[in-house]
């Protein structure tokens, strides 16, 4: 058996395999209903993440690759690795969630993007080493992810009253979402409500606005696939190695228009490398690195095996 967990800021997507890659068996979970607090590592959410695998039936030997939205660090990474082979039986491998995208679309050297809850870049060097730019929080950054929409969808409503302007589509949107009678009073009511699926849910409107015919939503999907565009050219500038730009998210992928308005922007940035938006799940990435830790530990345990007996 392999098993691949693909751990995001909303849901955390868990997929068993065998070693063939047939036979998979999915749940969908979300992340708040295992993590305790903020930290990918506490000991109680492991034990109730690996406890979704127990009452699945998994074995607790087996391979497993987790892919996590926040482990962003090479610290971060190895805190949750050793905390999940405290409690689990077999090898164990953990990596940024955006690192799944290549392994998902059979791509090995590749810019992953992830534009969902939050968005970041993440690809590695010719070293192996991880080189990210974004990920830096929902309220701040993460340009393109639901929550940023939001927030600078508002202040395109903001700047467009300060300028005495009457609101287009998006203002009146936002304006009827966060029940307020007046695009001044819209900063506060967000301020308010801060919170990240809160700010998440309204990031359609953006959408639907921006087809409906407001400029300031058009602005600000164009904003944010130029900051994402930065990101990526900031990342190969910094040497990672890719063939090509693998996006996943639940922004990018149901959201037509800023894929269209990201490819638009990596060409005027001279970033030249084909955009490829996943089709499937990111969590057959984290199998298909299960799939390899599991070969991995196998050839170590044949190679220790075969010195062994021709020491004996």
């Amino acid at each position: 058996m392999l098993i691949g967990i693909d751990v995001g800021g909303t849901k955390t997507h868990i997929r068993l395999g065998d070693r063939r890659g047939a036979g998979d068996l999915d749940l969908r979970v979300p992340t708040s209903s295992w993590l305790s607090g903020r930290a990918l590592h506490d000991a109680n959410s492991v034990a109730a993440l690996l406890g979704l695998l127990h009452d699945a039936d998994a074995d607790p030997h087996a391979a497993l690759a987790v892919g996590a939205h926040g482990c962003d660090t090479e610290q971060q990474v190895e805190a949750f690795r050793a905390a999940l082979a405290a409690q689990h039986g077999g090898p164990v491998l953990v990596v940024n969630d955006a690192l799944l995208v290549g392994p998902a679309a059979g791509v090995d050297d590749f810019v992953g993007v992830i534009i969902g809850t939050g968005s970041i870049v993440v690809s590695r060097d010719a070293a192996g080493r991880t080189v990210s730019a974004g990920g830096h929080g929902w309220m701040i950054a993460d340009p393109g992810s639901a929550p940023a929409l939001t927030r600078e969808a508002a202040k395109a409503v903001a700047r467009r009253a300060d300028r005495g302007l009457p609101p287009d589509e998006l203002g009146l949107a936002l304006m009827a979402a966060f029940e307020v009678a007046d695009p001044n009073e819209l900063p506060l009511a967000l301020t308010l409500r801060a919170d990240m699926h809160g700010w998440a849910r309204s990031a359609p409107l953006v959408f639907d606005a921006a087809a409906a015919g407001s400029s300031d939503a058009a602005a600000t999907i164009t904003a944010a696939a130029a900051e994402l565009a930065e990101q990526i050219a900031h990342v190969l500038a910094r040497g990672a190695v890719a063939e090509a730009v693998i996006a996943a998210g639940g922004v990018i992928v149901n959201q037509p228009p800023l894929q269209d308005e990201l490819r638009r922007a990596l060409a005027r940035r001279g970033v030249h490398l084909p955009m490829r938006v996943l089709d499937g799940d990111p969590v057959a990435g984290a199998v298909a690195l299960a799939r390899q830790l599991d070969r991995a530990a196998h050839d170590a345990a044949s190679a220790r095996q075969a010195h062994a007996s021709s020491t004996s």
